[in-house]
């Protein structure tokens, strides 16, 4: 019963990193597929980091130590498939949650395709000050659906060493469409009377 155990845990310690290869490469090929990236920075909860990953990866990284230290040669192996998998999940994971700001729309995520908002669906914005930065909610439609239905909001916080830059480009590419959206001011009185 102990080797069909240990033959399981070597099964499933290969699956997840062969899995978790696969994952990191995915990422790093939506990455380098992203077109006229204008910028991009990073949006974990970890200091910029993404935190489950942060954490996974020191604390194997600490046990492969304690292991080293103890001299435990036949757990070297496991440790090597496991900091292998923390590595792999950490580079997947970093990349996924970076904001990208292209010249077609802002990406929240790069492994999720709706999560990426074109320009041209993005109805309206709004500003919020946080602490150290803004954050900003944009209204957006889905082609596909109505506008009651595929109504959404995706809100994106910009710190502050990132906000000129990103405000330049969310003018660039918003505001010449809300500026003349405006009701004009009408005179009925000159109206009536011409």
């Amino acid at each position: 019963m102990k080797e069909i155990l240990s033959i399981f845990f070597q099964g499933v310690i290969v699956l997840f990193t062969i899995s978790s290869t696969l994952l990191a490469g995915y990422s790093v090929m939506n990455k380098f597929r992203l077109r006229k990236v204008r910028m991009s920075w990073r949006a974990g909860k970890f200091a910029g980091y993404p935190l489950f990953a942060t954490v996974f990866l020191v604390l194997i990284g600490s046990l492969g130590i304690v292991a080293f230290l103890v001299n435990d040669v036949s757990r070297f192996p496991t440790f090597i498939c496991y900091v292998w998998i923390g590595c792999m999940w950490f580079i997947a994971s970093y990349l996924a949650s970076k904001h990208y700001i292209t010249d077609y729309g802002i990406v929240k995520n790069i492994n999720e395709p709706s999560q990426t908002i074109p320009w041209f669906q993005v109805l309206d914005q709004v500003e919020k000050e946080q602490k150290g930065g803004v954050e900003y909610s944009f209204s957006y439609s889905e082609l596909d659906k109505s506008l009651t239905e595929g109504f959404k909001h995706l809100k994106i916080y910009v710190p502050d060493s990132k906000r000129k830059r990103f405000e330049k480009i969310v003018s660039l590419k918003l505001k010449n469409r809300f500026e003349g959206q405006e009701l004009p001011d009408i005179d009925l009185k000159n109206l009536q009377n011409e």
